[in-house]
């Protein structure tokens, strides 16, 4: 919403009244969107990736493709808001201060998330593809003496004795 403001245009914003309670209650909105994503990703990001995982490697790209575009667009906003917050240009009153700051928050927050959700997905499509490998045991040549190998198996893994028993 303040991305596509020109300076002059964003500053008659931040002064009228109604504008900047209806920017307030958008900046509320978004922060609260922007708290359940975060603990969203803080409860499914140690999750193992779903048996269904094929999706996973083409949406690990696509997460950081987003995560490239956002950070394209968002870093000149927070920039330009961080500037209009320095001194000399600290012209706003304590309640537009707060509403830059807390769109500084917004903005960051979800490059973090976008960041955090890349990482996830990219984790998941590389377990997922390990997990699914067809591992090829070695030809062996001349006979196998099974007994031999059992009591060896036997002996190395002692539950899988038990489990059979039970």
């Amino acid at each position: 919403m303040l991305g596509a403001i020109e300076p002059r245009q964003f500053e008659r914003r931040l002064r009228d009244r109604i504008e900047l309670e209806r920017l307030r209650r958008q900046t509320d909105k978004d922060l609260a969107e922007l708290k359940d994503a975060a603990a969203y990703l803080g409860e499914h990001y140690e999750q193992s990736p779903p048996d269904d995982g094929d999706w996973l490697p083409e949406a690990a790209k696509s997460a950081q493709e987003r995560e490239r575009e956002a950070t394209a667009h968002f870093l000149p906003l927070i920039a330009a808001l961080r500037g209009e917050l320095e001194p000399p240009n600290d012209k706003f009153e304590a309640d537009v201060q707060r509403l830059l700051r807390d769109s500084i928050e917004v903005l960051e927050g979800w490059l973090a998330f976008y960041r955090g959700f890349r990482a996830m997905l990219a984790r998941q499509a590389t377990e997922w593809r390990i997990s699914h490998e067809v591992l090829r045991a070695r030809p062996v040549e001349g006979d196998i003496d099974h007994e031999a190998l059992t009591r060896e198996i036997i002996a190395r893994y002692p539950n899988i004795l038990k489990a059979l028993a039970e």
